[in-house]
């Protein structure tokens, strides 16, 4: 009686053994479902080719016999009848010979089964756990947007969702998606979006948040399934204020048109990116221009900023673009002198589409090679001014063999201006010899993820528009599109204004009482800022006449209608504004602009405005990040 309790026991053990190591990780049981596999089949061929070449004369029966007993192995077949004749396997050493290798056939089996039923409970589970909290949706499934999730993914610790969607996913990057918790969706419900999908997945009016990240390397593809969500949250009936869409694309592609607004439906918050822009802000956040120069303590700036862009093609031209929008402030001249073979022949669309740009600023272009004897004269001339080095000529291996030319150079003759890469993969800095560079890839949350910065921009946005009774979000709702990427201009500012006043973001919160003389410099290098970004958004200066007949045509609005819609100092469709002129000329074009509309606009206030906000801009942004913190703690207490 006491053996049949051992074979029991024993029996249950092994059961129990091979149950928990098919449960197991994949990753941890591949290598031993390969060993069974092998070793079954090898098995089963000198099993049943033994036994049925002892009974069959005929060869290619023999094998085909064989072949198929050994298949049948594998689907809980057995057939002892076959080696019954053969000495060996009449044995009790045989036999259990016989059934090792049918059990190893059979745990192959097994574990192909589990795996494929696992992970569909396992996509289920996700699915039903995506049905609850915010929720990321990540469009597109290749390397650069995979990796974006891991970084998704380990900042947030698991806390939202993240659900890939793509019909041509490639298979190579499931088994990545699943480490990160996160959800791979292919077929029709990859590249076509439905009431029904979103229903599925939980999405109901309320106050869960909704983000979405188109970043199929396609920009039309892009756009056409952010049109179809946004057909499938209206008709799900989601709030606006729950969806953030953030898709790359092309800056001709009507982004405005996907934003809501009190006319139409849209998503709450729009973000276009392509690659070249997003390097060039990369290069900002990483490396800030503002780094590279003193400031007295009255704000202004004690030093020149002179700039070196190597490069011309379309990331050299944002990297331009960037600089000249970040390294306005009081007190310093701004400089750029730019180094390709190829200036005068690619600057056409630059000079065509930022028409302003090097015709108020000090931009320099030379057409001479990288390595060449005019760059390195420039480099001997400058040497005493130059703060910043930016390499961008296109091809990775190339920026880094340039740069780390220009690096050295620049150390024998006693420079310290920093020499940066910039491509549309990244940004590169690397020190002297030996010290470790500093990578930062432009797939990362901390760029693309722009909640926390639109959080900021709607508090200077509310300071700009001057209590009219509105909170920050209604007034957020009610700005258009170019308004918002104008207020996350100066959200992304902030860290220059805090240099140039000499705080640090803590000390902001305890002490922003600011001299006259310190806030008025602050308040027109926000001013010098501002013209900057319209400059390089393509704006020009509104002339004196194209000013006056806006007038003349507002006061017949006025006439006929009662009111008029008339911005008279702003015309977005021909890019131009009356207040891009200097700040001493301010006052006067504010005196005007009453005399017409019958306001009380003061264009220096709003810059003033904007310097004043800072000490609640800073605090929302902190608030939010304790926020994030609390909701971590508590999802990890949870677990």
């Amino acid at each position: 009686m006491e053996s049949y309790i051992i074979v029991i026991l024993f029996t249950a053990a092994l059961f129990c053994a091979v149950v928990i190591s098919l449960a197991a990780k994949r990753s941890s049981t591949t290598w031993i479902t390969g060993t069974a596999t092998f070793l079954a089949a090898f098995g089963g061929f000198f099993i049943y080719g033994s036994g049925f070449a002892s009974q069959i004369d005929f060869f290619p029966l023999t094998i085909l016999l064989s072949l198929m007993a050994s298949l049948g192995m594998f689907l809980g077949r057995s057939d002892f009848s076959a080696v019954s004749g053969l000495k060996f396997f009449v044995t009790s050493g045989g036999q259990f010979c016989f059934w090792l290798f049918h059990f190893l056939a059979l745990y192959a089996t097994a574990s192909a089964a589990l795996t494929t039923i696992g992970a569909k409970l396992l996509l289920r589970l996700r699915l039903l756990l995506a049905t609850h909290g915010d929720m990321t949706i990540i469009y597109g499934i290749h390397a650069d947007s995979v990796s974006f999730g891991e970084c998704l993914a380990a900042q947030r610790n698991g806390h939202i969702p993240i659900i890939f969607a793509d019909s041509c996913a490639e298979s190579d990057f499931e088994g990545r998606i699943a480490a990160m918790g996160g959800v791979s969706l292919g077929g029709q419900s990859g590249d076509c979006p439905s009431a029904r999908l979103l229903r599925s997945l939980g999405m109901r009016p309320g106050k869960r948040r909704f983000t979405v990240y188109a970043m199929k390397k396609d920009s039309i593809q892009n756009f056409r399934y952010a049109k179809k969500l946004l057909k499938a949250l209206e008709e799900r009936c989601i709030q606006a204020r729950q969806t953030s869409l953030i898709f790359k694309g092309e800056e001709e592609m009507d982004a405005s048109g996907l934003l809501a607004s009190e006319e139409k439906y849209g998503y709450g918050s729009v973000t276009l990116f392509d690659d070249p822009k997003l390097a060039a802000r990369l290069l900002i956040q990483k490396f800030p221009p503002w780094e590279t120069i003193s400031f007295d303590e009255e704000g202004r700036a004690r030093e020149d900023f002179d700039a070196l862009v190597v490069g011309f093609g379309q990331v050299g031209q944002a990297v331009i673009k960037s600089l000249v929008m970040n390294g306005q402030f009081v007190g310093s001249h701004f400089s750029l002198t730019v180094f390709a073979s190829d200036c005068q022949i690619v600057s056409g669309s630059f000079s065509s589409f930022t028409p302003a740009l090097a015709k108020k600023y000090d931009i320099t272009l030379r057409s001479a090679n990288a390595r060449s004897e005019e760059l390195y004269d420039f480099l001997r001339e400058h040497k005493e001014r130059l703060k910043y080095v930016v390499v961008c000529i296109g091809n990775q291996k190339l920026n880094r063999e340039i740069s780390r030319e220009l690096a050295q150079y620049l150390d024998r003759i006693g420079s310290r201006a920093g020499v940066y890469q910039c491509s549309a993969q990244g940004v590169r800095f690397q020190g002297k010899e030996g010290a470790p560079a500093v990578d930062a890839p432009i797939y990362s949350p901390e760029i693309l993820a722009t909640g926390r910065m639109d959080r900021m921009a709607m508090v200077l946005n509310h300071h700009y528009c001057g209590g009219n009774g509105l909170s920050p979000q209604e007034n957020w709702e009610r700005c258009d599109y170019f308004s918002r990427v104008s207020s996350r201009a100066a959200a992304d500012f902030i860290p220059a204004m805090l240099r140039a006043a000499g705080r640090t973001p803590e000390r902001v919160g305890e002490d922003w009482k600011l001299s006259e003389v310190m806030l008025e410099n602050l308040s027109r290098t926000e001013h010098m800022r501002w013209c900057a970004f319209h400059y390089a958004m393509g704006f020009d200066t509104m002339d004196p006449e194209t000013f006056a007949a806006r007038c003349v045509q507002y006061r017949r609005e006025v006439e006929e209608k009662g009111k008029s819609t008339i911005n008279v100092s702003k015309d977005m469709r021909n890019r131009l504004h009356a207040c891009l002129i200097p700040w001493e000329d301010l006052d006067q074009l504010s005196k005007e602009v009453n005399e017409v509309t019958g306001s009380r606009v003061d264009y220096k206030d709003l810059d003033r405005r904007n310097v004043l906000a800072l000490p609640e801009v800073l605090q929302k942004g902190i608030e939010e990040e304790e926020r994030e913190r609390q909701r971590r703690m508590r999802k990890n207490a949870g677990q």
